[in-house]
């Protein structure tokens, strides 16, 4: 085992000594005692990051905690560091668990690389002006006014992922999941995340998309429920997650686009023609478009059996490639210069050569020969 030789500065060392205390269920006052600190608020000081650790530290620390070193100092996992959300149905909590590790992996890797090249996004960041007391319609206000900041022209689904990214500075990777998982929001301040499932049909897919970034941008007045199952049991859970139902119809599919195609639509078109040709217009489900309609006021709850269940889309778009464009370009500059090895960033994404270099390809990215 390598030690440091000098005092540590991680930045997210303090927050890992936090994390470490609540596993061992362990107080300030217990833990200091543990240490063979003086008082408690020398321990403070540390949590706070307004004190570094010292080697002894440290070796007192792992021993009072049961941690190893790599807990404490591996840049490559986040520890006590992410607030996660998971949209989930019929998931275990072991599975979530599970997962939640693979994709710390992926997000401290991302981070690492980040701060390497000086591009960890600042300290502010955007926010919806919502809260507990906003109504649907609020929600769906806001939606709207997203598409057009963003500029998602005529299909928002088609521009949304480029634009969480580059105008949000959001990460978005589509990834295999778990079975009943299809979308992830992470509140993390190196830079937020949402993960979609690249199985999903693109309608189901998208919509997961604009629901999780509006967990992202009211993390700190809608704080969502870790797992978010499909009938959530409190009551304030469950507005939380229509207001960001609301929030992703509108964005998808914005008032004005919406009422245009209605109004203009063919006299002799049948309503089940005009809903095929709408969803898959939008590139979202029947049911995200039928309730979109039932808001705007043009259409009634009652009439959802004439429509849900028998429409059915084209989902003509491509599975995605796993991660993203912008995910792996960072990673080959990271392997390139020699700031990440070629095995360590395999074994975080648990893939073999061969997959790596096929991930790759799919976003027209060639792997040096030479790595």
């Amino acid at each position: 085992m390598n030690l440091p030789t000098q005092p540590l500065s991680l930045p997210y060392l303090n927050r890992r000594i936090v994390a470490a205390r609540g596993d061992a269920g362990l107080t300030q006052e217990e833990l200091s005692k543990r240490i063979g600190f003086k008082d408690r608020q020398t321990l403070a000081a540390i949590e706070t990051g307004q004190r570094r650790v010292g080697v002894e530290e440290l070796l007192s620390l792992m021993a009072a905690t049961g941690k190893d070193m790599e807990y404490f100092t591996d840049p490559f996992r986040l520890v006590g560091e992410a607030g996660f959300s998971y949209r989930a149905s019929g998931t275990t909590d072991i599975e979530v668990d599970d997962f939640e590790q693979r994709v710390g992996g992926w997000l401290s890797l991302w981070r690492y690389l980040g701060e390497k090249r000086g591009e960890s996004p600042g300290a502010l960041r955007p926010r919806l002006a919502l809260n507990e007391k906003s109504t649907y319609e609020e929600a769906q206000q806001a939606g709207d006014q997203a598409a057009s900041a963003l500029d998602l022209g005529p299909v928002p689904a088609e521009r949304l992922e480029a634009a969480i990214e580059d105008k949000l500075k959001i990460l978005v990777l589509a990834v295999d999941m778990p079975a009943g998982v299809s979308g992830v929001a992470v509140q993390l301040a190196s830079g937020d995340a949402i993960l979609t499932n690249r199985k999903e049909v693109a309608g189901l897919r998208v919509f997961d998309l604009a629901h999780e970034l509006f967990h992202v941008l009211t993390w700190d007045s809608l704080p969502p429920e870790r797992v978010d199952r499909e009938n959530p049991s409190g009551t304030k859970a469950k507005r939380t997650e229509q207001l960001a139902d609301n929030f992703a119809g509108a964005l998808l599919m914005p008032a004005e686009l919406v009422t245009q195609r209605w109004e203009s639509r063919p006299a002799r078109m049948s309503d089940s023609k005009w809903v095929e040709a709408t969803a898959n217009h939008f590139r979202v489900s029947v049911q995200a478009l039928f309730w979109r309609m039932v808001a705007r006021g043009l259409w009634q709850k009652r009439q959802q059996d004439s429509f849900l269940g028998k429409v059915t889309l084209q989902d003509k778009k491509p599975k995605p490639a796993w991660l993203s464009r912008k995910y792996l370009e960072r990673v080959l500059w990271g392997i390139e210069r020699g700031e990440v090895s070629l095995r360590r960033t395999l074994a975080i994404l648990d893939m073999d050569l061969g997959e790596f270099r096929a991930q790759c390809g799919a976003h027209g990215l060639e792997v040096a020969i030479g790595i």
